[in-house]
């Protein structure tokens, strides 16, 4: 299977379709841990952030198909993870499934090529759940730039397990020296650290302008984007935002 592109009808008939037909059953069944990757880089409602309807399905999905240990990973970048999760549903559908949930800004880490990177990463299987919008910086935010939520600037590694109210202390945002770096370069770098293995992006409205604030898409997309290759499910959805993908610097590889 390369790519899975559905016609969106709801969550709980177009997710369960999506991933019956991707195979996902047969290789959950082998895993000890799944780490599902939202994107919640603050606490702003769907189209801007991964629906928690969305999630419920891939959980429900991983729970009938493997007895894998299951957690719900974001490391929020505008506000504290842990708002982001009761504001935007995760904390209630969590307890309801009996699934953990886990803030990667505090998550323990460890080194990979100087970054301190969560370990969780390392030793999980990652369903990546972005949502399909533009970007300010990159063109396009989807499933590659999803990684960001498992960077921490080094500032705030140290403060871990002291973390809460720091970020409005040391700065607004905790992914900023990524963007310091060059978000196009950074992207490649953590997507080259950190693979995710299965990749299921929310096209059903998209968002253009900007990756926090932008507008909804008016007609929405109205797609489920699915595929275990991280790079070519951008390449389509950056064609649904009708953007050229060899336009789009992180897709060329830098």
């Amino acid at each position: 299977m390369s790519l899975i592109i559905k016609n969106f009808n709801s969550y709980q008939t177009t997710i369960p379709e999506v991933l019956n037909e991707s195979g996902l059953a047969d290789i959950i069944r082998k895993q000890k841990q799944i780490l599902i990757k939202p994107n919640l880089t603050t606490c702003v409602k769907p189209p801007a952030t991964t629906p928690v309807q969305l999630v419920e399905e891939i959980v429900k999905f991983c729970q009938k198909n493997s007895q894998a240990k299951i957690i719900i990973g974001e490391g929020a970048g505008g506000c504290d993870t842990a708002r982001c999760f009761k504001e935007l549903g995760y904390e209630e559908m969590a307890k309801k499934y009996e699934v953990e949930l886990l803030d990667l800004n505090r998550a323990a880490r460890v080194y990979k090529n100087d970054i301190a990177l969560p370990k969780i990463a390392f030793d999980s299987f990652i369903i990546n759940v972005p949502v399909l919008k533009e970007h300010s910086a990159a063109k396009l935010t989807a499933a590659m730039k999803n990684v960001f939520g498992f960077y921490l600037n080094k500032e705030y590694v140290n403060k871990i397990g002291q973390w809460v109210g720091a970020i409005f202390r040391l700065g607004w945002w905790n992914k900023s020296e990524l963007h310091a770096k060059g978000v196009n370069k950074s992207i490649v770098k953590l997507n080259q650290l950190i693979k995710f293995d299965f990749n299921i992006v929310d096209g059903s409205v998209g968002q253009r302008g900007n990756e926090v604030y932008g507008t909804p898409c008016n007609p929405p997309i109205g797609k489920i984007i699915a595929g275990f290759d991280v790079k070519e499910v951008d390449k389509e959805c950056a064609k649904l935002l009708q953007i050229d993908p060899g336009k789009i610097d992180y897709l060329g590889g830098i």
